[in-house]
Formats: structure tokens, C-alpha cells, sequence
């Protein structure tokens, strides 16, 4: 035996030479070595003792007695390094996470001086005692999704397992105001068989320091607290994790909120559109489906629960009732602007007064080419009705003598004579004064004599041809003045439309929006703030 003095590389090299001199000498194995030169002996010996069925029977099953008979305390933390996925319809969170779970067992302990300071050996969990801490809320179809790695002993009985694992978690998404919303979601470990005067479960350390940015959420923290239940007396411990996320709300802003606002502007501007074009309804119907489809697409997103309706959802039902008010009176000023004396009956009264005055007058609208106030009638006139009389006349314009034209253009004078003009100038200045019966002129007429002669039956048909024509034009004349009152009562109400849904979308935009708690922030990081 070569004394230990010497060191390993002289019994190296001595090994050497005598396999030089002694080819087919015997070579020793590995277990005629000293046993501090063989590999690893050192910690098999260790394990080997540690491990020994016969000194430690039901290692793996028994608890750990504590010195005091006090409960074995332990100790969990958790290392949060990525999250992984949110998913609101199923409401479950799924993160890449370290467990840290410690605690002492002190038939582990060994004399590290004896053994070259080994400081600490790994063990795999089935070969000693470890707590059977699970995570109450998981929704992992193993439950247990980590992998158990080996613990780590040292010296002083210490021990430590770190196992990672994917944690799928339930988590309630509140989704009220998403998407500016924040999550509380919580990550529960407790024993599963142990109660509180067996294991005393303790929060260790959380760590975030290697947290992974995540594109949707940000994570503002994760306090841990330590709870406790009792069951028929018995206390059991918890530890509850607290994911503190808010949502990163530039994308839902960009790609679904920021349309929806410029869709409900777009559905003002339907109420400038003049009923002619043609494309009034069809523009409202086509912003209405446009809003139908953002909804849907916000709809596949959200967790179907009635608990809470999202402050997105608000405003899109707000949007989408206001087009489909919209729609509605969209098609009842198309109804006014379309309508016609011989199809419908005539304007009443109180329509009259109340839009083509007061709501005209409010919404400051003035009719081109006539006042609707009473006040303001041109038709009672003097002045205008002459000067009307005067256009009528067919002998407006001519260069007989202006003594027996007062005006009208009618000769007066009984020494003169009636010839065909003059009655037709009879005919229409009195007919447009509407001042006599026309057969009754018609009749003075054919009673005049001109040189002892009756008015020729020529003439009569003619009369009776231009008394058609005047009633026509007349009819014509107060058919447009109802059809130009039906379509300025469009217009009137197209106004009302535009001023109220305006200060309702503004109302709603900003009511609704500004309720968002983190509204300013996400502002300050669209614009780089």
C-alpha cells in the first residue's frame, strides 16, 4: 500500500514503471483503489449512508421529525419567467415558472469535514421525504405539469427543489373594461394531505427579475400572501401568488376602437347627403354592417359571461343604436322629401308651424326664395299681386297709350272699344285676382258689343283654352309650393339629425371612453409619451 504521503501522481507514476517492467503483471480494479482515489467514491459513500434502508427505513414516506416535535416548516417561492398566454374566452393563464421549495431534514446531515467538503449531493425525489405541494387552481390535464427535478441536500440538512414546469392556472378575466382593463390572477400552492400541524407551509421569495416582456400584458408586480383555512378544526396553509397585469391596449386602439370612432363620424355625414344622390340609405345600411363585423370580431375574443359587459361592447352598442336610429330616420326624411300632393294628403297645420318655423328657425334655416312666417306672405302684397297682373297680361309690353293701361295693362276706358287682347287681359287679370267667377266674366264678356257686333265664337274658345292653361299653371304652382314644403321639411329634420347624433356621438365617446382607468397611459405610449 502506498502510504497517501506520496500524493496521487507518484502512485500514478510508480503504477507506471511496474507496468513497463511487468507487462502481464495483475492490474488492480477500481474497488481494490484507496477510496479517496477512486471517482465519485467519496459521494456514493455519502449517498450510500444517507441512503441506507436499514438506518433511515421509509426514508421517502416518512416525515421529517423536528428536534421540538414542531411542524415542518416550508418554505415556497416561485420565479416568474415568462408569461405565456392570457386566453379570456377559457379565462386561463399559462406561465413559465420556477418553484422554490425548502426545507430542513436533519436525518440528511452530515459531517462535511469527513467527507472532503462534499457541500451538497442531489437526490431524486422519490429516494427521500419532499412535501406533496400542488397548485389548487390548476387547469393542466396532468395537474401537475412540473418536472420533478432532483433536490438538492446540503451539509446542515438543508434542502432545496426547484422544479419548473408550464402552470397552467385559472385566473377570472374581469373583462369590464377592457381594453384598458388590469388582472389579478392568482397562482394558489398548498399541501395536499398535510395540514397546518403537520407542514407549515410559508411564503419564500418571488423573483421577476428575469421576467420576459410579453406584447400584450405587462406585468406590474406579484405579491405572494399566506393564507389559512380550517376543515373540521384543522388548520391548512396556502400560498397565493397575485399576478398584477394590465393590458397593453395599442392594438385593440390602432386596429378596432379608432375605426369604430371614425365609422360613427362617417354616420353623421350621412345626414349631409341630399336625398337625390341616391346613396343616403345605402351609406347608413353599409356603416351599420361594418359595425357588425368589428362587434363580432370583439365578441370571439371575449369569455361568454353575463357578470360583465366590456366598456368596448358599451360603446359599439351605443355606435350601433345610433346608426340604426339613423337608418330609421334616414328612410322617414326620404319618406317627406318623395312626397307628392296627389299621393299623399296635404301638410298639416301643426307640421307646418312646428319644423318649417320653429325648427327652422332654431336650427337657424331659411327657406331660399320665400319666408314661411306669416308676417312675411308676399302673396298678400299689393305691390306684388300688380305687378303679377301685369306679368299675366298679354298686353304687357305693348306702346298703346299708357292712359288706358292704369297698371294692369287693361284698358278701363268705357269709350273705347274690347278688342280680343283686352279680353284676354280681362280674362287673365281677373281670373289671377281670383277676385270673380271666371263664368261669370266669360259671360259679361260675350255680352259686350264691339260695333254692334258679338264677341266672335273664336274668341270664346280661345278664352275657354287659356282659362285651361291658367288653371294648369296654377295647379302646377301650388302642386310645387307642396312638394318644395315636404322637401324643406327633409332638410329641416336632416339638420335636427345632424346636431343631435353629433353631441351624442361626442357625448358617448367621451362618456364611455373616459371611465377607462388606464386610459392616459395607454395615450402616453401611442403618441411616445
Amino acid at each position: 500500500m502506498i502510504s497517501r504521503n506520496g500524493g496521487p501522481g507518484k502512485f500514478a507514476f510508480l503504477t507506471g514503471c511496474i507496468l513497463l517492467l511487468f507487462p502481464r503483471a495483475h492490474c488492480a480494479t477500481e474497488d481494490e483503489l484507496p477510496s479517496d482515489t477512486r471517482p465519485g467514491s467519496m459521494e456514493r459513500e455519502l449517498l450510500d449512508y444517507l441512503l441506507d434502508k436499514k438506518k433511515f427505513p421509509q426514508r421517502d414516506l416518512a416525515l421529517p421529525t423536528d428536534p421540538g416535535g414542531n411542524a415542518v416548516v416550508v418554505k415556497l417561492g416561485l420565479t416568474l419567467n415568462q408569461l405565456m398566454d392570457v386566453n379570456e374566452k377559457s379565462q386561463i393563464v399559462t406561465t413559465n415558472a420556477w418553484m422554490q421549495v425548502e426545507w430542513k431534514d436533519m436525518s440528511l446531515v452530515w459531517n462535511d469535514t469527513i467527507y472532503k467538503a462534499i457541500p451538497a449531493v442531489r437526490i431524486p425525489p422519490t429516494r427521500i421525504w419532499h412535501p406533496d405541494i400542488l397548485m389548487y387552481n390548476s387547469a393542466d390535464d396532468r395537474f401537475d405539469a412540473t418536472f420533478h427535478a432532483n433536490i438538492v441536500v446540503y451539509s446542515n440538512g438543508d434542502c432545496l427543489w426547484v422544479p419548473p414546469g408550464l402552470l397552467k392556472s385559472t385566473c377570472t378575466i374581469d373583462v369590464a373594461y377592457f381594453p384598458f382593463d388590469e388582472q389579478s390572477c392568482e397562482i394558489k400552492f398548498s399541501s395536499w394531505t398535510y395540514d397546518g400541524n403537520s407542514l407549515d407551509l410559508q411564503p419564500g421569495d418571488n423573483n421577476t427579475d428575469a421576467f420576459q416582456e410579453n406584447g400584450e400584458w405587462e406585468l406590474l408586480g406579484m405579491p405572494v400572501a399566506r393564507h389559512e383555512e380550517y376543515y373540521y378544526g384543522d388548520p391548512y396553509p396556502d400560498v397565493t401568488f397575485y399576478m398584477k397585469l394590465r393590458r397593453r391596449s395599442l392594438y385593440y386602439s390602432i386596429n378596432i376602437l379608432i375605426p369604430c370612432v371614425l365609422l360613427s363620424a362617417l354616420t353623421l355625414l350621412g345626414f349631409t347627403l341630399p336625398p337625390d344622390s341616391g346613396e343616403k340609405l345605402s351609406f347608413d345600411v353599409t356603416i351599420l354592417l361594418s359595425l357588425t363585423v368589428f362587434m363580432m370580431i370583439v365578441a370571439e375574443a371575449m369569455p361568454e359571461t353575463s357578470m360583465a359587459v366590456p366598456l368596448i361592447s358599451k360603446y359599439f352598442t351605443c355606435t350601433m343604436i345610433m346608426v340604426a336610429a339613423s337608418v330609421v330616420l334616414t328612410i322617414f326624411t326620404l319618406n317627406l322629401h318623395h312626397r307628392h300632393p296627389k299621393f299623399t294628403p296635404p301638410m298639416p297645420n301643426w307640421v307646418r308651424l312646428v319644423i318649417l318655423e320653429w325648427m327652422a328657425w332654431l336650427l337657424r334655416m331659411e327657406r331660399p326664395g320665400k319666408d314661411t312666417s306669416s308676417k312675411g306672405d308676399k302673396s298678400k302684397d299689393p305691390k306684388r299681386r300688380e305687378i303679377e297682373l301685369l306679368e299675366r297680361s298679354p298686353l304687357r309690353g305693348k306702346s298703346q297709350t299708357q292712359s288706358y293701361f292704369p297698371g294692369n295693362g287693361i284698358r278701363t276706358d268705357p269709350r273705347n272699344f274690347y278688342n280680343s287682347q283686352d279680353l284676354i287681359g280681362i280674362k287673365y287679370a281677373s281670373y289671377a285676382e281670383d277676385e270673380h267667377d271666371p263664368m261669370v266674366i266669360d259671360q259679361q264678356i260675350r255680352q259686350r258689343k264691339d260695333g254692334g257686333r258679338l264677341v266672335s265664337s273664336e274668341c270664346a274658345t280661345i278664352l275657354e283654352e287659356l282659362r285651361f292653361i291658367s288653371e294648369r299653371f296654377r295647379e302646377q304652382d301650388e302642386e310645387d309650393d307642396v312638394v318644395n314644403d315636404w322637401k324643406f321639411a327633409a332638410m329641416v329634420i336632416d339638420r335636427a339629425c345632424l346636431v343631435f347624433f353629433t353631441v351624442f356621438t361626442a357625448a358617448s365617446t367621451i362618456g364611455i371612453l373616459a371611465s377607462a382607468p388606464n386610459l392616459g397611459k395607454d395615450l402616453k405610449q401611442m403618441y411616445g409619451g
